[in-house]
């Protein structure tokens, strides 16, 4: 393995912050800023990746289409590598599952796919990579995941499962001695004015944003007083960029996630929400970072 790559191997180091996320490149997009932004810190972090991502696109012009599609998963996961390094990742882990794609097509069916697994076992996977890492915060999908694909929907649900049974002994004992993590965060999309107010400039600076007018239209998010933690991740911009940039497959040099100028970027993509899931929140409880309160 490349020395500048994060571990994978069983007996890691311990971390203090672990992000459970469905597909390769999601650590990169709404983890991203956050993981650099701890890093930064000098704190340890951990990506756990549930499955290999095999029913993505490939857009990388060096790859076939066809030729290449039977290996995404292998490709796609030496991607999140290469961004985790980019992000500063200490540990990083694959639970194992396939892709299962977007909700009624035809990757649901595969017998290996992330939303036929067993739970109980996916589960004990989850809780033998959190006692082997112990973190002290665990960060996952919010409730019903970030949209409704069934991989995030499921991380979501035995992310909580895992989080409750790594500190019960009497939970998988061959999954190692109990870890009880002391805080979960879910990502939360919030609606916070930002991208209403800069659509005239990214209109200015060329770019359609007739897909993001149409989203606006149909639903708007909740507000930033539903987030328990707002971290302001903008100097991190440039480094999330590049770690988006690493998924060549997903990220086309042209996305409008890593082509708008420095500056919109900035603005565009300034803060990372989090609701703290347990202990569960109060309504408008706040927290200056994920590790309020903690040691």
């Amino acid at each position: 393995m490349d020395d500048t790559n994060p571990s994978d191997g069983r007996g890691g180091q311990p971390v203090t912050i672990l992000a459970v996320r469905p597909h390769p490149d999601d650590e990169s997009t709404s983890t991203g800023g956050m993981l650099a932004y701890y890093n930064a810190r000098d704190v340890r972090t951990g990506v756990v990746i549930c499955t290999g991502g095999e029913e993505g696109e490939i857009h990388d012009p060096d790859l076939d289409p066809v030729a290449d599609r039977p290996r995404l998963g292998e490709i796609r996961e030496r991607e999140a590598r290469d961004a985790c390094a980019i992000l500063g990742v200490a540990e990083f882990r694959m639970l194992g599952y396939r892709d299962s794609g977007m909700l009624d097509t035809p990757g649901n069916e595969h017998l290996a796919a992330f939303m036929n697994a067993d739970r109980d076992e996916a589960t004990g996977e989850l809780v033998r990579i959190i006692r082997e890492l112990r973190p002290s915060v665990i960060v996952t999908e919010p409730p019903g995941g970030m949209y409704p694909h069934p991989d995030h929907v499921m991380c979501y649900e035995i992310s909580v499962e895992a989080f409750q049974a790594a500190g019960d002994a009497k939970a998988f004992p061959e999954a190692g001695q109990p870890w009880r993590a002391e805080k979960l965060y879910g990502i939360a999309q919030v609606d916070d004015g930002a991208w209403e107010a800069l659509m005239p400039k990214f209109t200015a600076a060329g770019f359609d944003m007739s897909w993001a007018e149409r989203s606006e239209s149909n639903s708007r998010g909740p507000g930033p007083d539903t987030a328990t933690v707002a971290l302001d991740v903008r100097p991190y911009s440039e480094q999330q960029r590049q770690a988006l940039l690493a998924h060549r497959t997903q990220v086309p040099p042209d996305s409008f996630l890593v082509s708008l100028p420095p500056e919109l970027r900035r603005l565009a993509f300034a803060t990372a929400y989090f609701v703290r899931l347990s202990p569960s929140s109060a309504p408008s409880e706040h927290e200056l970072d994920l590790l309020e309160g903690l040691d």
